[in-house]
């Protein structure tokens, strides 16, 4: 569930910004200290969020319904699979392209869907989830050409398709302490949501018939 679903059905009254419109969303972040994206502010205060439980608790609201993880974790490998479908049919020079999404490439996008999966495993083991989207053009980069991208984001949707857990364990992140199972379920929605993006990028049907997932109605 997005942040903004999430704060509308629950009729609080806030205002979503962009940092990067060189108007009030980058005055207003600037104000606030420059704070990590994206972020709750409440009462002048700035608060790092990476899911919607975390905005339950800053507002004291009753928390989103809890999903399944083994379900979260079987979409979430189709969705991968979905994607590396759709990239290995691709030439290098749509790869890198800009698309509607921030002018992000198709390569970009894998990068910041892919990664996060690549560190869940890791997360359950230590307690620790360092997943830094802004770095994402570091390791970008580092994907030089079509057999790079595609090998290095095989390799992860083959380590997470073998990856088993079972229960739950709190995580630390560098936008407050979450549950892994929490984690799961936004790196689902987060990548079923790029992989809508991708798709209608080539002028193609999404594909996605995923059970309790909602989408926001503008798709960049």
């Amino acid at each position: 569930m997005a942040a903004r679903e999430f704060l509308g059905e629950r009729g609080v009254d806030f205002r979503s910004l962009n940092i990067r419109d060189e108007g009030e969303g980058t005055e207003r972040w600037q104000e606030a200290g420059r704070p990590t994206v994206p972020s709750l502010v409440v009462d002048g205060e700035a608060h790092p969020v990476l899911h919607v439980s975390q905005l339950a608790e800053l507002l004291d609201l009753d928390p989103p319904a809890g999903g399944s993880p083994v379900r979260d974790a079987h979409d979430a490998a189709a969705i991968l699979d979905l994607w590396l479908g759709r990239i290995r049919a691709l030439g290098w020079e749509r790869l890198r392209a800009p698309t509607a999404s921030r002018g992000r490439s198709l390569r970009g996008l894998t990068v910041n869907v892919f990664h996060p999966f690549e560190l869940l495993p890791g997360a359950w083991d230590t307690g620790r989830f360092d997943w830094r989207p802004e770095d994402d053009g570091l390791r970008e980069a580092e994907l030089g050409d079509r057999q790079a991208l595609v090998g290095w984001a095989a390799a992860i949707a083959l380590l997470w398709g073998g990856f088993e857990f079972d229960g739950d364990r709190g995580v630390e992140t560098s936008r407050g302490d979450v549950s892994w199972s929490s984690l799961l379920s936004f790196q689902r929605w987060h990548a079923a949501y790029h992989y809508r993006q991708l798709a209608v990028s080539l002028g193609e049907e999404p594909d996605l018939d995923l059970e309790d997932l909602s989408l926001p109605a503008e798709v960049f």
